[in-house]
């Protein structure tokens, strides 16, 4: 159906169309267009970390007392005194200002006493085996 009045309008014939045109001698066939790129991938929202709050101070006089406690061990038990002493204090002050170390003064005074304990112990055994040597030595009559 064609409009006999519009100028634009070619008429139609009848001959069928062919079915292959082949293009131009000097257009060059067009490549396919190459896939489109994918699409970044979707991240999450960051996480949202909370802040840790700190961990209570050591107390200075626990961590004294144990190292005066361990070393008066090797000294005779002249600084077990001391860690007993600072164990006390600081034991104290950590219930009173709730410090850390409160494992380190219950150690320190452990060690300690244990440390005196054994030096007395230690020093009554060789007073007695000092004793004991001394009279087997005056019954047996020696004389300088």
């Amino acid at each position: 159906m064609s409009n006999p009045t519009d100028p634009n309008l070619e008429p139609q014939s009848n001959e069928p169309a062919p079915e292959f045109q082949a293009p131009a001698a000097t257009q060059a066939p067009v490549p396919p267009a190459p896939p489109a790129p994918p699409a970044p991938p979707a991240y999450a929202a960051p996480q949202q970390y909370q802040a840790v709050p700190a961990a209570p101070a050591t107390n200075t006089m626990a961590i004294v007392s144990l190292i005066s406690s361990i070393v008066g061990w090797f000294s005779f038990g002249v600084l077990c005194i001391l860690g007993v002493i600072l164990g006390h204090i600081s034991l104290k002050q950590i219930k009173q200002t709730g410090e850390g170390g409160r494992g380190m003064a219950l150690t320190g005074l452990i060690l300690g006493y244990i440390g005196i304990a054994g030096w007395v112990l230690a020093l009554i055994i060789f007073f007695v085996v000092l004793g004991l040597v001394g009279a087997s030595i005056a019954s047996s009559g020696y004389s300088y």
